[in-house]
């Protein structure tokens, strides 16, 4: 859901009209969809109040920390390290299913 504040922020450059819908969705980065249901009445004015949950974790996120597994300075959680824990579990996954099933012998061709 929207902030309220973005809402509030496209209404009101509609109701100016120096721009159009697709250069108020490329300037607030929204969908033209999402303008042209407000402009025509289709979505009503409302939108998600901002928590303090939301202030606090966006302080959180302006600078890079070290991250504690690869040493890489990332932005929290390190995609890196989600991915190579995930490729780590694919392949433990695919050796298990090996170990259980036996290797695949080649089918023989009949003429």
């Amino acid at each position: 859901m929207l902030p309220l504040a973005l809402v509030e922020e496209i209404r009101r450059l509609l109701d100016e009209g120096q721009l159009s819908h697709r250069k108020i969705a490329a300037k607030l980065d929204v969908s033209r969809g999402t303008v042209g249901a407000i402009a025509s009445g289709r979505r009503g004015i409302y939108g998600r109040e901002p928590s303090s949950e939301d202030s606090s974790l966006a302080c959180q996120d302006l600078a890079p920390e070290r991250c504690r597994h690869c040493g890489a300075m990332v932005y929290k959680p390190c995609v890196l390290c989600n991915a190579r824990a995930y490729r780590e579990r694919q392949t433990r996954l695919s050796e298990l299913a090996m170990q259980r099933v036996g290797p695949r012998r080649p089918r023989r061709r009949v003429a």
